[in-house]
């Protein structure tokens, strides 16, 4: 397992990736050249893998609780030591509101703009059977944690508790935590068009800076 100080380097270094690609999401989001649009948000998609994959080594205490996070990110934003899958379908539906209303005039006119606003019935469609399944998995591993925090199935041998054993315990709910949030990302991304899975991504990065942000001036605050 990593030491803490290069579990908290790996995060920073993830972080400051996270930024980099917003970027460059941003410049490219309405971009005329899908391919290098799909190129974008797969590379994003696959910063997140391989930090959840980096993750999967650390001591699962430390991941559940993120000493390189701030307390109000902790507090706020983290549900099994990230953000919760649902987050992203909601915040997929809240910029294709927002979209929507925006440009209602175009649509009417028939003018298709081929952004969030302009999601297709089939692809509505498929953003609901994804929130439904989000939900069930979101709420599966909540009630397996809620479990392992109860002590239900923990071993004691002559009065002493299989520290190793319930440590395992949360290291397979945290990974399947992670994995959830890997592919509710993947079935998003799926579902949309290049630029729309661009323009999603980077409202995804906003809100994790965001928050990043806000706990740190928070922090700032309270030590002046």
């Amino acid at each position: 397992m990593e030491p803490l100080d290069a579990a908290s380097r790996r995060f920073h270094l993830w972080f400051r990736g996270l930024r980099s690609l917003r970027r460059e999401l941003r410049s490219a989001r309405w971009s005329d050249d899908p391919a290098q649009l799909s190129a974008l948000v797969g590379r994003f998609v696959a910063h997140l893998e391989c930090y959840c994959a980096a993750r999967a080594e650390l001591d699962p205490v430390w991941t559940l609780s993120a000493p390189w996070a701030t307390p109000p990110e902790r507090g706020a934003a983290y549900w099994l030591a990230g953000w919760r899958p649902t987050t992203l379908v909601h915040l997929l539906y809240t910029e294709s509101g927002r979209r929507f209303e925006a440009q209602l005039p175009d649509l009417l006119l028939g003018v298709r703009s081929g952004n969030l606003g302009d999601l297709s019935p089939a692809q509505l469609a498929r953003i609901d059977e994804l929130q439904r399944r989000t939900v069930a998995e979101e709420d599966a591993l909540s009630r397996e944690m809620a479990r392992v925090q109860e002590g239900h199935g923990v071993v004691v041998v002559a009065a002493v508790v299989d520290v190793a054993a319930l440590v395992a315990r949360v290291r397979a709910v945290l990974d399947r935590a992670d994995a959830l949030r890997l592919n509710t990302m993947k079935r998003a991304v799926e579902i949309l068009e290049p630029a729309q899975a661009a323009e999603l991504l980077v409202a995804a990065a906003d809100m994790e800076i965001g928050f990043r942000e806000f706990g740190l001036k928070y922090e700032s605050r309270r030590g002046e």
